[in-house]
């Protein structure tokens, strides 16, 4: 297996003003030296610059958009590229609106103009840098930050990063460097950026809860007929898990056999076995992507793995643990892809608490990232440097109450909001931008109609799945019946009865049971082939302590653990290894490939 380098399509544009650009081309030179594989930039008018890489045709055609993804739709419908054009150009906040997450593009304007957009719940990442007299934006993050060779790290931001594994709010690990707002319409002149935003207004009334069910079934189940006949051969990622049972059940039964289905990892894991059954029971194509053999990787193929997840990431979250998806997929049947991503949002997964009409406040911000955010993914006390560790910690508890508090929201209104708007724009938005302009994903639970319904709902009509389980049963009574991975069926969580009360008081209770002994404990649950990956990749670092050397003068490691890693003293976890790929990434100014030079405007 070899380690897969090629970056993802994507793209660089700068505008400039009161100069003649030759710098910036520079610039531009050599940060795409630092970051990615040779790219020809492209003059756009007297004031701007165009590089592309991956792409065909090279660069940006004048009567068309480059969509940033390989699945571009408005709800339920395919968009050509002439359409997004006409929707930049013309301003069409409407359509722009409607997108399917995740979604991007760019599109020349008149007047060396460059229009740039990101659909309204920023799920497919775009980056920007602004300069004295230019602007820029780009699908790299670290090409950005290379067009200043001394471009520092976001302190605050590696801090919530060491603590989340992803991050808030438009930071990056690059100071100056930020995430471009969810629902922009961004137009980069003289070397300005203005950005008009199309985010959806929230609603002013709350639904009723059945006729929220029928609405968002019979949406589902026209999204999936559309889809699939637009694709008639796509792939259901199926889990054990409700989200993708729910679009199972939105396809028509008949429609089912033959239908191709994956799920990622080993024979007996639960989301296998269970997505097994549902397989033979629909007779449905089941793939199952298992991760074995990593254990025999040679150590610099392991850590070339995470260094090229890193990249694709941009810096952004957990490159171990995509890493070994990656590894996965190499074996993977090609095909468009239909994900469950987002069903959380529509179960309150942060509710904390019973009360939640009361305001937000600092204690209950800090019960919640202690309970849910900093549980999994912070990296280990004891590889930081102890005076970063308690700063990092308090940094990252305050950034969550800020963001909290933002939304301006009642407590479990502001933690649907936070979810929607940092989880799964940060942590799922980073690794579906890693993805999606190499495979064709759909998310039906993130049209934005589909969220707006959601949005609709009082909390208590949400919590503890409550919703969601009366969708399952209008979509699928059978499908309904049959139990989740290490919960009740669906069917329970939509019942009022004692019977069903029971079984989800059980299941509440015992995972409440393992959340603490977890905590206690001071465990992690480990992302899939994470230990395995994780600990073959650190394996390259004996020996090699230059790979580590620029790291010290972060003051974020402890310089001793460091030591540790290179004489093989520690095997750090997946989450510290993460962290550990990163910086190391973030750090490095070694450029990768010889630049090419600008050519004219054609």
């Amino acid at each position: 297996m070899g380690a897969v380098a090629e970056p993802d399509p994507g793209l660089v544009v700068v505008s400039w003003a009161g100069r003649d650009g030759d710098g910036l081309l520079d610039s531009v030179q050599r940060a795409l030296a630092h970051t990615d594989p040779a790219a020809v930039p492209v003059r756009h008018g007297s004031s701007a610059v165009v590089a592309t890489w991956g792409v065909a045709p090279p660069g940006i055609c004048a009567d068309r958009a480059l969509a940033l993804t390989l699945e571009v739709r408005h709800h339920d419908r395919p968009v050509g590229a002439q359409e997004v054009r006409r929707a930049l150009v013309e301003r069409d906040t409407a359509m722009l609106a409607g997108m399917l997450p995740p979604f991007a593009a760019v599109a020349l304007g008149a007047d060396a103009a460059v229009l740039a957009c990101v659909e309204a719940l920023g799920l497919r990442h775009l980056y920007l840098r602004r300069g004295p007299d230019w602007v820029a934006i780009s699908t790299s993050a670290r090409l950005l930050a290379a067009l200043d060779p001394v471009c520092a790290l976001d302190l605050t931001a590696v801090a919530v990063q060491s603590q989340l594994g992803w991050q808030l709010g438009h930071r990056t690990l690059a100071a100056g460097v930020e995430q471009v707002a969810a629902g922009s319409l961004l137009c980069l002149q003289d070397g300005r950026v203005t950005t008009m935003s199309f985010a959806v207004p929230d609603p002013l009334v709350v639904a009723e809860l059945e006729a929220t069910v029928l609405r968002t079934r019979d949406l589902l189940r026209d999204y999936l007929d559309a889809y699939l006949r637009d694709h008639p051969d796509p792939v259901l990622q199926l889990s054990g898990g409700q989200d993708s049972r729910l679009l199972l059940s939105a396809i028509d039964p008949a429609r089912r056999r033959g239908l191709r289905v994956m799920t990622v990892g080993s024979p007996e894991d639960a989301d296998v076995v269970i997505a097994s059954d549902l397989a033979r029971r629909y007779g449905m194509r089941h793939e199952v992507l298992d991760l074995a053999g990593l254990e025999h990787l040679d150590p610099e193929e392991a850590w070339e793995r995470c260094v090229v997840a890193a990249r694709r990431l941009e810096l952004g979250a957990d490159p171990v643990a995509r890493a070994a998806l990656d590894t996965a997929e190499e074996r993977s049947q090609p095909g468009p892809r239909l994900s469950g991503l987002g069903g959380e949002v529509a179960r309150g997964f942060y509710y904390l608490g019973s009360r939640g009409q009361r305001q937000v406040t600092e204690r209950r911000s800090r019960r919640l990232a202690a309970w849910r955010l900093l549980t999994n993914e912070a990296a280990a006390d004891d590889a930081l440097e102890p005076g970063f560790a308690a700063w990092a910690r308090d940094v990252a508890l305050t950034e969550v109450h800020r963001a909290l508090v933002a939304s301006g929201d009642p407590w479990f209104a502001a933690t649907d909001r936070f979810y929607l708007e940092h989880r799964v724009q940060r942590w799922g938005g980073v690794t579906e931008t890693a993805v999606c302009s190499r495979v064709a994903v759909a998310n039906p639970m993130l049209d934005e109609r589909f969220l707006a319904a959601v949005h609709t709902l009082a909390p208590a009509d949400k919590r503890r799945s409550r919703f969601l389980a009366r969708l399952q049963v209008a979509l699928d009574p059978e499908l309904a019946s049959m139990p989740l991975d290490g919960r009740p069926a669906p069917a329970s969580y939509a019942e009022p009865g004692p019977s069903a009360a029971l079984q989800r008081a059980r299941s509440r209770s015992a995972a409440a049971r393992r959340k603490a002994l977890q905590r206690v404990r001071g465990e992690r649950r480990a992302p899939v082939g994470g230990p395995v990956l994780a600990r073959q990749a650190t394996a390259h670092l004996r020996g090699r302590p230059e790979v580590l050397e620029p790291l010290v003068a972060t003051g974020v490691f402890r310089e001793q653990w460091l030591d540790e890693v290179v004489s093989g003293g520690v095997d750090p976890d997946p989450a510290t290894a993460a962290l550990l790929v990163n910086l190391t990434v973030a750090t490095s100014r070694q450029p990768r490939v010889p630049a090419s030079s600008p050519q004219p405007e054609g």
